[in-house]
């Protein structure tokens, strides 16, 4: 009897896992959108900008789809919490949660799928308006429903196995984001078997901007169209074409002077195109399969959890909760120099979220500018590109639980310096590498290596950060701590791409220099974290901090 009941109060991993289609879902956009979205935009504005040149003062192409690329972001921190709490205090047939998500992740669907439309409007300044328009819409409809399904596990299990339905939850959210990574080939692979034979060679062609036009021969060689007068046989511009082609970049430069978009005829007009078609018109990359193909994945993962909540929703817990009227009074929020604690342990908060900041300024710099550094630098097409981040994000994963134990083991300030020290030696290899060595294979063997022992570095920042936090205000101010914790990242979510994309653009558009920024920001967090001095539990602690990350992160 007593083994049947114990078998009873175990976490029921089938209802956990059909509960995580939701969030799988969510990460598959989300995935898809960090890593498409910023191509496509770069497209678009290199041709209405005429590769940058017409833009003001600092303003660059990076630097802007870096800002768009902040969008989400923003509407997370605005929304999120907003439709979260209005959830909490819904009551429908079809339980809290439910009904934001049935209603907002279709109508997200097909906001999603329409911004590779909206980007074949061959007029560039429409298109763009089209673009921001259907991707405000996107960013605002997913924000009413990813806080919901975040809290549906909460809601079906009992709060002492929230820990093991937690890491179901995020495996669950990894396959969505692998899915998203290799999204591209599968959409590729499917209009190939539906006979869309110029939209997969339009998917798979290989692409670059500014003044050249790349395509690909049966034999894998690369086709270089130029135009404007522009002739590329002649012996005087031979050797800087060859540079051109093997660095990437995006500008050719000659006698001193850069060959940009000003309309003379021994100028290259810039653009981001694919191929050309036969009558000569420039033919973009239409990512529009790719979309599709994620959209209806996620709407299978919310038919699949919407079968499994008609089915179990007797089994929602916060059915039974009893939410107290609200007096008009809301809490009082605790300003740091009112904590009590001492003098030191609030400086150690201080230079700990300052460290904070900057360490997530050059983890937020990376996704969105990932695809276009492989597009440029080391001309591989975004369909691909996502499979090298599906390396990074397989790395992190994989050393979520050696890095924790490392953080008990070690101290948690300590793994978190190891972290530091190795990504930004890492990408100050490849940095290196990337400018002063001829030797592409040279090069992509060192880029590998820093992708999978980066991707473990940053397991060791991010696995112990928020505990560390945690530990200096104790078990009374978890939820005050975390909200100092969040808000610094956060703040860096936003300020991390926009400050990437402006040092790209002072670099002319060389996405080598995101390697530079994140560097630099590991570097300083590291010297910023090393005056930390509180913030190491004890044994008897360890409890109570796991189930307050764990909270928190649902």
């Amino acid at each position: 009897m007593g083994d049947k009941t114990k078998k009873k109060s175990g976490l029921n991993y089938k209802q956990t896992f059909l509960i995580g289609f939701g969030f799988m879902g969510c990460m598959l956009l989300w995935s898809v959108y960090n890593s498409y979205v910023p191509v496509i935009f770069r497209a678009k504005l290199t041709e209405l900008t005429n590769g940058g040149s017409t833009l003001p003062g600092f303003l660059s192409v990076a630097l802007l789809v870096n800002a768009i690329m902040t969008i989400d972001n923003i509407f997370g921190v605005i929304f999120q919490p907003y439709f979260g709490k209005r959830s909490d205090r819904t009551h429908t047939k079809w339980g809290k949660r439910m009904p934001y998500i049935i209603v907002c992740l279709p109508i997200c669907a097909i906001f999603f799928s329409l911004i590779p439309v909206a980007a074949t409007v061959k007029a560039g300044a429409l298109s763009i308006i089209l673009m921001m328009t259907v991707i405000i819409f996107f960013n605002f409809t997913m924000s009413v429903w990813r806080s919901p399904v975040v809290s549906l596990m909460p809601d079906f299990t009992p709060s002492h196995l929230q820990s093991d339905a937690n890491a179901v939850i995020n495996i669950m959210g990894g396959i969505g984001q692998m899915i998203g990574f290799v999204v591209g080939t599968i959409a590729t692979t499917l209009v190939g078997l539906l006979g869309f034979t110029a939209m997969k060679e339009a998917l798979q062609a290989k692409t670059n901007s500014l003044g050249q036009i790349l395509a690909t021969n049966p034999d894998g060689s690369v086709v270089v169209n130029y135009f404007n007068g522009f002739n590329p046989d002649a012996t005087e511009y031979q050797e800087h074409v060859q540079n051109f082609i093997a660095s990437g970049r995006d500008s050719l430069y000659f006698n001193g002077e850069t060959f940009s978009s000003t309309g003379t005829d021994t100028q290259l007009v810039a653009q981001k195109v694919a191929a050309v078609a036969d009558d000569g018109s420039f033919q973009y990359v239409n990512y529009t399969p790719v979309f599709v193909v994620a959209a209806v994945i996620s709407i299978l993962c919310l038919i699949i959890l919407t079968i499994f909540y008609k089915k179990n929703k007797q089994n929602d817990l916060s059915k039974d909760l009893v939410i107290e009227a609200e007096t008009g009074e809301k809490p009082k929020k605790i300003k740091i120099k009112d904590l009590p604690i001492s003098k030191e342990e609030r400086k150690s908060l201080l230079v700990m979220l300052g460290a904070l900041f900057l360490i997530n300024n050059a983890t937020e710099a990376i996704v969105p500018n990932f695809t276009n550094f492989a597009l440029d630098t080391l001309n591989v097409k975004p369909i691909y590109s996502t499979l090298m981040m599906a390396v990074f994000a397989v790395s992190l994963a994989a050393f979520g639980i050696p890095a924790g134990a490392m953080g008990r083991k070690l101290g948690r300030k300590k793994t978190i310096i190891i972290g530091l020290t190795v990504i930004v030696i890492m990408f100050a290899i490849y940095l290196a590498v990337s400018q002063f060595v001829t030797n592409r294979t040279f090069t992509w063997i060192v880029l590998w290596i820093a992708l999978v022992v980066g991707g473990a570095a940053v397991g060791c920042i991010n696995i112990n950060t928020l505990p560390l936090v945690l530990a200096i205000g104790g078990r009374d101010y978890v939820g005050t701590f975390t909200g100092y914790y969040y808000t610094a990242t956060f703040s860096a979510a936003i300020t991390g791409p926009i400050l990437c994309g402006l040092i790209i653009g002072l670099f002319h558009d060389d996405y080598n220099f995101m390697f530079l920024f994140c560097a630099i920001m590991f570097a300083i967090g590291l010297a910023v974290i090393t005056q930390v001095k509180h913030g190491e539990s004890s044994p008897e602690d360890e409890e109570w901090i796991q189930e307050a990350v764990e909270a928190a992160d649902d």
